[in-house]
Formats: C-alpha cells, structure tokens, sequence
C-alpha cells in the first residue's frame, strides 16, 4: 500500500492507496498541498482508507443528523461503538464512510483510483477534515479571501450575495491583490495572537487552490444593496456574522463549542464589517481602506 500524504493549514492527511499515481490524479486541486514524505515530529490529523466494505446497520446505529447540499443528502449515523457512519446520496448512488469519534481515521467504500469517484472523495475528505480541525480551533469559512501584501480580507454572506464579484472587482481594480480562496478558506488563530487565513483544496466553483496563508485584517458581511456604506459591527452582529459563517456539524457539541470559542477569540483582535453594497468601483474603495 503506498501513501499520499497532504499538508493543508499545517495539517496533515494521508490518503493510504494502492497506487498514490492513480489516486493524485483524481485529486489535482490537492497537487499544491502534496508532500514528499512525512515532516518529522508532526502528527497526523487524518488518514484515509479506501475499498472498505461499509453496510448500514440499524440495530447498532442511530440517525444524529441530515443536511442537505443542493441535490446531495447527507446523513450521519452514530454507532454503538462510538463510530459514526456518513452517507452521501446525489440521486445516482449511495456511497458511505465510517469515522473514529475524532474524526481522525477514515474508512470508505470508493475505490480510491477509479475516477468516477473523484468528487466523492473529494466531499468525504472535505467533511472529515473539517470536524477534525473544529475540535482544534480551527474554522472552515464561508467566505471569498481577498490578499494584498500578505493581508486580507475575508467576505462573508450568503449563497448569492457577491463574494466572488466583489473579490474580482478587487483584482480589476486595485493592482498586486490576488485571490487566496474563492469558497472556503481555513482561519485560525496562532499563539502568538495573529490570525491566519489559509488557502485550501476547496474553493467552490472556482479554481484556486493556493497552498499559502495571510494575516486577517478584517471579516466584511455583504449584503445587496442601491447605496455602498461601511459600517464596523457590534458585539453581537459580528458574532452573528463570523459564526454563521462557520461550516460545523450541528450534532457535535464538542467541536460546536470549539468553533464558538474560536470565533469568540478571533473576534477579540479582528473586526467585523457590514457592508451595503453595489457591484462596482466604489464598494471597492470603502473596502480597500481596511487595508490601510
């Protein structure tokens, strides 16, 4: 068995697969995050095995959550030892993997070298490499990045609002920005205090898959709007807004309350903005003020 082995936000995944050629190829957005060999004295936040036999099993299991993501359903069963079961269904199969309680050691049932499970095993590493890192204080955002000398903003809101147009005003018109992530960067807070935002394998409909980091200098809520205005948010909006910006599994309270509490100490040393804004130069300018 060969290995794969990815660092995203400093943490590390390996992918265990009877041939990493054929495997790597189904995961180029990973290929900026790929390593050599394992860093010595890091530990590893999540493995993955593939081609494992995954039944459902109703007398030793029990629903704890459904969501669903566009046409996929999700649903996560907790077993009686203490393992949990994800299953995605998107109209045409059915496919499953079963977790440690950590969500740190996965085994699913994808052949991890046929190509026709490429997007699910992306989403299955996606999950699981998400619940790891809540429980770390790390937090997977919602949010379009938006860098410029080592700097960032991070642009929040719903599905539709214009973060993605807003971060490509930016590159139209302030010169040496560039986009970190599109869709869902990594944040977290160092000892030392700074915030970093990272960029990762997962960045929604756009292609960006940058294995670097920036320091935040702010979060900025966007919201539709005739007029451009600026306005810093108060206590309670900005936790409002940071955290339901915040991807997280609704049944687990331990990584909830990590993620709550991350969220409380970022928002410590990093404002959130409430941006009304049109789709032009303008809202550009209130935000590149930020950076100043």
């Amino acid at each position: 068995m060969e290995q794969l082995i990815y660092q995203i936000a400093e943490q590390i995944v390996v992918l265990h697969t009877p041939s990493a050629r054929e495997t790597a190829a189904l995961l180029p957005n990973f290929a900026p995050f790929r390593l050599a060999s394992l860093p010595q004295d890091v530990g590893v936040l999540l493995e993955v095995w593939g081609n494992e036999p995954i039944q459902p099993d109703v007398e030793r299991e029990r629903l704890v959550e459904t969501t669903k993501d566009y046409r996929t359903v999700w649903r996560v069963y907790l077993r009686d030892d203490h393992h949990y079961r994800a299953e995605m269904s998107d109209g045409e199969r059915t496919l499953s993997f079963v977790i440690d309680k950590h969500w740190r050691e996965m085994r699913c049932g994808l052949p991890l070298t046929s190509r026709g499970m490429a997007a699910y095993l992306n989403r299955f590493i996606l999950i699981a490499y998400g619940a790891a890192t809540a429980k770390l204080g790390y937090l997977k955002v919602h949010a379009s990045v938006t860098e410029l000398r080592g700097k960032a903003l991070l642009f929040l809101g719903v599905s539709g609002t214009g973060k993605s147009t807003h971060s490509r005003l930016w590159q139209k018109y302030i010169p040496g920005c560039t986009l970190l992530n599109d869709d869902e960067p990594i944040v977290r807070m160092m000892p030392d205090g700074q915030v970093r935002v990272y960029g990762a394998p997962w960045s929604g409909s756009t292609p960006c898959y940058r294995n670097e980091w920036a320091e935040v200098v702010a979060f900025v809520h966007l919201y539709q709007h005739t007029e451009n205005r600026l306005i810093k948010c108060d206590g309670r909006e900005a936790l409002n807004s940071l955290f339901s910006s915040v991807a997280g599994l609704s049944f687990d309270r331990e990584g909830k309350q990590q993620i709550f509490n991350a969220v409380a100490d970022i928002l410590e040393c990093i404002p959130v903005y409430h941006l009304d804004c049109r789709a032009d130069e303008e809202a550009v300018r209130l935000t590149r003020s930020l950076l100043d």
